[in-house]
């Protein structure tokens, strides 16, 4: 938490709108300068914060729209993980909670877990289980809230072992942990799009999980020490670091704050995370197919994408340069979807509301496809397209620009 991060906001107001918990909650203290009063009062002391202040900062999308909105530039989504760990530090919750947040981080930093857990996950999309059991609805709600985000993995899970030690590399890869598992397909043609401009991707084998899903949840010290792993396995090379998971990318994009306050990795982090790119921003137009038939295509702002990095301009140019393709806007094109990392588990009553605007707004616009940057949002449109009893696919924007065709089937 710093002094100077909180005193850049004046309360003026101008986020309000912009906020999506506070259109759907209507409450001052769901706003972001209503959070960050909140925040400024938690930092005062030492003491353990009330429930209500706590149920206040959890229910934050960390979306960072605000961020967009706000002319004083306050880095709210900074705040919001500062605050956030020191919750953790205050109130640990519950030893079932405590359980729960470690089994769920450790399996994403864990590709051996996190390969089993998708194993599991595709056996039951697979097998007829899951219409079995989403038809006898004998799951409770918080469960069948999360069993409905699952859907087939695509394909074989991507190794990035495959590319290590590729002297001759102009680009490294960061594979990300649930895309590397479960969007095989999309890693695979992120790789793809990358080298057909002549050239060569790495990927290192010490790498491992960004650590946002760590930030947001209020675990600092793993993120911080995911963060100096990344660090060294990336290093000694200049190379641009790409990433196709927005969530990740805005983080590492941060690696220079996480560690500010680190002496001994605070100049490293910063030079790494001015290495980071989305691979929006360096796949080239002149890589992507021709469309094979005409294509109406919804792209969906990722928040850490459009909101976290600014990048809005990139996917939509790329989109364009495919023959066939006709972008249609939506409204509300950059609210948020409702996944936001784990929050569609954690707050499902607003994540599905957000979730039902969007797919209303998506219905409206009648595509043959909807594209997005990442993979939580994609899994969140997906269940909710299928809730509305619409079959219009949900694809990675890399799988879309390699193969349209193919994403069309």
């Amino acid at each position: 938490m710093r002094d100077e991060d909180l005193a850049t906001c004046v309360s003026c107001g101008l986020c309000l709108n912009d906020c999506p918990t506070y259109r759907v909650l209507g409450n001052e203290a769901d706003s972001p300068r209503g959070r960050i009063q909140l925040i400024r009062e938690l930092v005062r002391t030492n003491d353990a914060p009330g429930a209500s202040v706590v149920a206040h900062l959890e229910a934050c999308l960390v979306c960072r729209a605000c961020e967009t909105a706000c002319p004083s530039g306050v880095p709210f989504g900074r705040i919001m993980e500062g605050a956030r760990e020191v919750l953790r530090e205050r109130v640990p919750g519950s030893r079932r909670a405590r359980l729960l947040r470690r089994l769920g981080l450790g399996t994403v930093a864990r590709p051996t877990r996190l390969r089993l857990a998708t194993s599991l996950a595709s056996f039951y999309t697979r097998t007829g289980l899951q219409r079995v059991v989403r038809a006898t609805r004998f799951l409770p709600a918080r469960l069948r809230g999360m069993e409905r985000l699952l859907s087939a993995p695509e394909g074989a899970p991507f190794d990035p072992h495959e590319l290590a030690a590729r002297p001759a590399a102009d680009i490294a890869l960061l594979a990300g942990c649930v895309i590397r598992i479960a969007f095989g397909e999309t890693e695979r043609s992120t790789v793809r799009l990358l080298e057909s401009d002549d050239r060569t991707v790495t990927s290192p084998r010490a790498q491992r999980c960004c650590g946002a899903l760590h930030a947001h949840s209020g675990d600092g010290d793993g993120a911080r020490a995911l963060a100096r792993e990344n660090i060294a396995a990336f290093e000694g090379s200049s190379a641009p670091i790409v990433v196709n998971a927005a969530g990740c990318c805005a983080h590492l994009k941060a690696y220079g704050a996480v560690l500010a306050g680190d002496p001994q990795w605070s100049d490293r982090a910063t030079a790494f995370a001015a290495r980071v790119r989305d691979a929006s921003e360096v796949v080239a137009a002149t890589s992507v197919r021709a469309a094979v038939r005409p294509i109406r295509v919804v792209y969906q702002d990722a928040c850490h994408l459009a909101h976290g990095q600014q990048i809005r301009r990139q996917p939509r140019a790329l989109l364009q340069a495919l023959q066939g393709v006709t972008l249609v806007p939506i409204a509300d094109a950059e609210r948020c979807c409702g996944s936001a990392g784990i929050y569609n588990l954690t707050h499902p009553e607003v994540a599905t509301e957000l979730e039902r605007q969007k797919v209303a707004a998506i219905l409206a616009a009648r595509p043959d496809i909807v594209v997005s940057a990442n993979p939580g949002c994609m899994l969140q449109l997906r269940a909710g397209l299928r809730d509305a009893g619409s079959s219009v696919p949900v694809v990675h924007l890399m799988r879309f620009l390699d193969d349209p065709a193919a994403c069309l089937r």
